[in-house]
């Protein structure tokens, strides 16, 4: 871990190259937690972004059950989805379909897999709102590139890296609700006519 931390500060500071996957599993050692500071002290924003960075660590590592109800699940559900349309101003009928009426419903982990692979609206609105979110960094260097891949990392989650890159952006997205589903277990899909909420417990 000493080595990446390492290998992190000369790159932020020049002296050494590194292909920008060098460092996607930055935050994934023991003991990363107490060194949070030196690697976002080449960030802007940096006391936000330590404190951020060590809530998310702290509960990936305990979070194994839903600790919220139905009725916020749902909540957050439908406020994830409709915070990433409240952004997007070019969204295709189709998908401003999919976004405006859909039917929730809870599922099982085999009828949730079974769209995982799907041509679906999920990965349409996904897509959109990355591409948002590449166009709004207030930097776009190595370093905020290599720094982005380090949150995508820590659970292999864009949509978790984004919540936690928030004040680097030059628009102001909330992606709170996202968080909350991500933190108490839940994960959803939106279908062409259903958002899928998936509980794993």
């Amino acid at each position: 871990m000493e080595n990446l931390i390492k290998d992190w500060k000369c790159f932020c500071q020049g002296t050494q190259q590194f292909d920008k996957s060098h460092f996607t599993y930055l935050f994934h050692e023991e003991g990363i937690i107490n060194n949070v500071n030196q690697i976002t002290q080449f960030i802007p924003e940096q006391e936000k972004l330590t404190q951020v960075i060590k809530d998310v660590l702290s509960i990936k590592e305990v979070k194994d059950k839903v600790n919220i109800t139905d009725e916020e699940i749902i909540f957050h559900a439908k406020n994830f989805i409709l915070e990433q349309v409240s952004l997007l101003e070019n969204l295709d009928d189709e998908l401003r379909r999919a976004t405006d009426n859909f039917e929730i419903k809870f599922v099982t982990p085999t009828e949730f897999e079974s769209h995982i692979d799907d041509d679906i609206p999920h990965y349409w609105l996904f897509d959109e709102f990355g591409d948002l979110i590449r166009d709004s960094k207030r930097n776009d260097n190595e370093v905020t590139f290599a720094f982005f891949e380090a949150l995508y990392g820590i659970d292999n989650d864009y949509y978790l890296s984004w919540y936690i890159a928030a004040p680097l952006l030059e628009i102001k997205i909330n992606l709170s609700s996202y968080y909350e589903l991500w933190k108490n277990n839940c994960q959803i899909l939106l279908l062409k006519d259903k958002l899928l909420i998936l509980k794993n417990t």
